[in-house]
């Protein structure tokens, strides 16, 4: 399945999601509705970033909440080849080492 906002397309795949394009405060609410309750019941999620151009600090907020989420319930979410403008926004925020990124 494959939803889109202007500027992000979500795809739902096994464990997991693939982001692309920006996310920001215009489709937020529709990725907190893909991760908020976490995608599955157990084992890692997965967030596939290789294709996400932008995130502003919503983005980045919803991220660390699944994260904290996962963590609560003895799971981690993987972020699976982040661009290298998530990569560097990581860097910035002090995120890298925070986050499970493969």
């Amino acid at each position: 399945m494959t939803e889109s906002s202007q500027l992000l397309e979500i795809q739902v795949i096994e464990g997991g999601l693939r982001l692309a394009g920006e996310i920001d405060a215009s489709s937020i609410d529709e990725l907190s509705s893909y991760l908020n309750p976490l995608p599955g019941t157990t084992g890692d999620v997965t967030i596939h970033l290789g294709s996400v151009g932008f995130i502003d600090s919503s983005g980045l907020r919803e991220l660390i909440d699944a994260h904290q989420r996962a963590e609560r319930f003895g799971r981690k979410v993987l972020m699976v080849e982040p661009s290298a403008v998530v990569v560097r926004l990581f860097e910035i925020s002090g995120l890298l080492k925070y986050f499970h990124i493969v």
